[in-house]
């Protein structure tokens, strides 16, 4: 009896075949592997961005050189009558500030317009776990007091009343004799001597780069936050426009000026003098396109502009 041979092309096919299925399985393998590599304890990547954007950080490779400036005016004054009325009767503790209304605000504004939240870390684009907003607190209103760093994380659901409690608790903890984890890292390294310290801030830079700074640094540097705050209107000062921070995963610089009285023209062309507050925004245009930055500024506009909504918490 004469042996069959097999099909000549079905050889060839079932090895391509096999060709076929090893390349897969490598490159599910390599996905794997770049995953585990890319992972951040802070963020999560995002892959589904439009081309273009997924270019531009190789473009520009640095937050600093990527920065955009959006100021906004925002009439307060009916927000200003309700603080009024609202306050009125009620405990230094219980009274509503225009600072917890802003924060209120822009944490509903993070939650609600999530690209807002996205920061770029080695040239790849990263989506924040959490809402989180630094800002510096003088532990007393003169030159000689020293600062320290405050860090508080939202979700974008609470009410202006919630935000104040925790932000009452963080300033009186701020205050206290009891240094801050970002306070007692600022004194070891600043008894370092220069080169050293360089060379650790380097090194930090390197290890964030790849996704390997340790946890404990993160959550003591308030950098790593979705954005820093600086609300100079306390002062009686202007918002600065102001850089943002290489280091870091903060995509939003925001400042916020003194409340004053401006002539402004309203819907009925009439001039009108109202209370107004200015803002300026600093942006990683690599992290939030123009164009859904805007939309969002109006948003937070929107909400200072009526904050009884701000009692309620966020219904979606």
């Amino acid at each position: 009896m004469v042996p069959t041979l097999g099909n000549p092309s079905d050889n060839r096919r079932d090895s391509a075949e096999h060709g076929t299925g090893r390349r897969r399985r490598s490159y599910a393998q390599a996905q794997e592997v770049a995953m585990v590599l890319f992972r951040r304890a802070d963020g999560i990547r995002v892959d589904d961005i439009p081309p273009l954007r997924r270019v531009v950080p190789f473009l520009t490779s640095t937050r600093i050189d990527s920065m955009v400036y959006y100021p906004q005016r925002v009439d307060v004054d009916h927000l200003l009558d309700w603080l009024a009325d609202y306050n009125q009767g009620r405990p230094a503790a219980e009274r509503i500030t225009f600072f917890h209304v802003f924060l209120t605000a822009l944490a509903r504004t993070f939650h609600l317009r999530p690209e807002l939240n996205r920061f770029i870390s080695g040239r790849r684009t990263y989506v924040h776990k959490d809402i989180s907003f630094s800002f510096v607190v003088k532990k007393a209103m003169t030159d000689e007091a020293p600062e320290t760093q405050v860090q508080v994380s939202f979700t974008g659901r609470e009410t202006v009343v919630e935000v104040r409690d925790r932000i009452n608790a963080e300033l009186a903890r701020a205050r206290g004799k009891e240094a801050s984890g970002s306070d007692r890292l600022i004194d070891v390294f600043a008894a370092w001597p220069g080169p050293a310290l360089a060379a650790v801030a380097w090194f930090a830079f390197f290890l964030d780069f790849h996704n390997l700074l340790p946890r404990f640094l993160r959550e003591a540097i308030p950098l790593y936050a979705s954005a820093y705050l600086v609300n100079l209107g306390s002062l009686g000062a202007e918002a600065p426009f102001h850089h943002l921070y290489q280091q870091g995963t903060a995509s939003a610089f925001v400042a916020i000026g003194a409340i004053r009285k401006e002539a402004i023209v309203d819907d009925a062309d009439r001039v009108v003098v109202r209370r107004c507050v200015n803002i300026v925004h600093t942006l990683d245009e690599r992290a939030t396109e123009g164009f859904y930055a805007v939309r969002s500024a109006q948003l937070l506009q929107g909400m200072l502009e009526v904050p009884e909504q701000l009692l309620e918490p966020l219904r979606e």
